[in-house]
């Protein structure tokens, strides 16, 4: 069997199982009867292969859309060596690393001096745990309660480096306290990032950093594509001297070798169980936003069948979830009411808010609310519930059947309204923002509308879609669109509206969350 590799998983933003080649192909890809899964939408549902050809495992493409890269190089086949960062598609992610024994384990199994075999014994049995740990908290037992073990050592001390804050120290047997010496040999080995021993008293110490190479994605050719090595920690052994073969001022190559040994398996598997955590816990907060999304788009209802108008509504947060809204509801007076608005912010606090906003103008609304006291009842609810100053923009409609329209902007884009000749007419902010200044107050637009009229309301995401020179779509981008769109349908010139911005933004996501509302009158009769 050749020296054994495995694939292990460095993506943050997919969840994977490590990969242990076996003597038959593996078949890998999105199909679930694939003999690896890769959940990805970027990977082909048969996309790779990995085989073993003699001496050699084989990495072969089966003709994926996606690609599959070795170290950001597109390939075909490659024969694969330890280091090598293999990609499958976009985000499904691998480093390949030496399966179970290091070189240094295979020279001690071919010239084993005295207590190797038991020490290789031992380390296999280690390496084997840790494979099949995943948990951190179990990764860092396997490796204390190993330290002492394959080191004979009476105690074993664990320094992992905090994010920002002091190391967390952790030992073998539990509860036992490092004297001052194994705590500066620790901080000593982990700074000078070396293998350090130290006598002290009737006993004897040896402490060496605990080191991973990581290799940012990025682009062939780039400096991204260079590694670094990262220190995440130091391992220390203690023990009362002539108790067997830990002698630190003399130790051995043998047993050099296999202290660093242990600390190389120890540093991977710390590092690939804290990957692992991370993509669990990026999934699960993965898996609450999309639960989030799916109850506001709830909240963002369908339009109405209304009698005398048709209506179209759109919304793309920037985010999962935004703080752009939209409400259109039929009131039992007969009157069309419309809204859309943008609060301050984005993602989850600014949805929190814009949930809250929506049910009270459907309060209100239901309970036939003039227009002119809807603005400042959501005004005083808004700076009642108001954490951190969040404000909200927001222009306010009512549509009557016979065409008469009732209009108040609350510091947001203007209004569009479209004429069926071509013209345009713009409802400029009747007043400030809600949820800020204490006293604030608004006035009101009217209008009357004919058969083909067309009223558009947008959140900024539109308007404020920059190129890369950083100018703006604009009131003057929105113009040029909306004048040659008179008599359209409504979806029609949402689009085009959609399309507009896009072209302007050279085909880039929105920064913004992006909101629509486009409502023709049809006279009714």
């Amino acid at each position: 069997m050749p020296f054994p590799l495995k694939l292990v998983p460095r993506s943050g933003t997919v969840i994977l199982n490590e990969i242990r080649p076996a003597e038959r192909p593996l078949q890998l890809g999105r199909d679930g009867g694939c003999d690896v899964v890769l959940p990805d939408l970027a990977v082909s549902r048969r996309h790779a292969r990995l085989e073993w050809q003699g001496a050699e495992l084989v990495l072969k493409d089966l003709g994926s859309t996606g690609g599959t890269y070795v170290n950001e190089a597109r390939i075909e086949r490659y024969a694969l060596r330890p280091g090598d960062l293999v990609r499958f598609g976009g985000n499904a992610v691998y480093q390949v690393e030496a399966d179970g024994v290091s070189t240094t384990l295979l020279e001690a199994a071919q010239q084993p001096s005295e207590g190797g075999v038991r020490s290789l014994q031992a380390m296999l049995e280690v390496a084997r745990a840790l494979n099949s740990a995943t948990v951190l908290e179990d990764v860092l037992d396997v490796i204390l309660q190993a330290a002492v073990e394959v080191m004979n050592a009476d105690r074993a001390f664990l320094s992992l480096k905090g994010d920002g804050g002091a190391p967390t120290l952790l030992s073998c047997p539990r509860g036992a306290e490092p004297s001052e010496k194994a705590v500066a040999l620790l901080g000593r080995a982990l700074h000078e990032l070396k293998f350090v021993g130290e006598a002290q008293g009737s006993g004897e110490m040896a402490a060496t950093p605990l080191l991973v190479v990581h290799r940012p994605l990025g682009p062939a050719g780039t400096e991204s594509f260079i590694g670094r090595i990262d220190a995440i920690g130091s391992l220390l052994v203690e023990r009362s001297r002539g108790t067997g073969r830990l002698r630190v001022n003399a130790m051995g190559a043998d047993d050099l070798g296999l202290f660093e040994s242990l600390a190389a398996d120890a540093a991977a598997a710390i590092d690939s169980a804290s990957l692992y955590r991370e993509a669990r816990a990026k999934a699960k907060i993965d898996q609450e936003m999309s639960l989030a999304r799916t109850i506001q788009q709830r909240l963002l209802q369908t339009p109405p069948p209304v009698p005398f108008a048709e209506v179209c509504a759109f919304n793309q947060p920037a985010r999962s979830v935004g703080g752009d809204l939209y409400h259109i509801t039929l009131r039992s007076d007969g009157t069309l009411a419309l809204a859309l608005g943008d609060v301050s912010g984005k993602g989850v606090s600014a949805a929190l808010l814009m949930a809250m906003l929506l049910g009270l103008l459907d309060l209100l609304h239901d309970l036939g609310q003039p227009l002119a006291e809807v603005l400042p009842l959501l005004h005083r609810t808004l700076r009642r519930y108001n954490p951190g100053n969040r404000f909200l923009t927001l222009a306010a409609a009512l549509l009557h059947p016979d065409g008469e329209l009732e209009l108040v902007n609350a510091g947001h884009c203007p209004v569009a309204l479209l004429r069926r000749d071509g013209r345009i007419e713009l409802f400029r902010p009747h007043g400030p923002v809600l949820g800020l200044l204490p006293q604030s107050q608004w006035g009101g637009g009217r209008s009357s509308l004919d058969t083909g009229d067309t009223l558009v309301l947008y959140s900024d995401g539109i308007s404020e879609s920059a190129d890369a020179e950083g100018e703006e779509l604009g009131l003057e981008g929105i113009g040029r669109c909306l004048g040659a769109l008179a008599g359209a349908a409504p979806a029609e010139i949402a689009e085009a509206l959609l399309k507009a911005a896009a072209a302007h933004r050279g085909g880039g996501e929105a920064e913004d969350d992006v909101t629509l509302l486009v409502v023709r009158y049809v006279r009714a009769g």
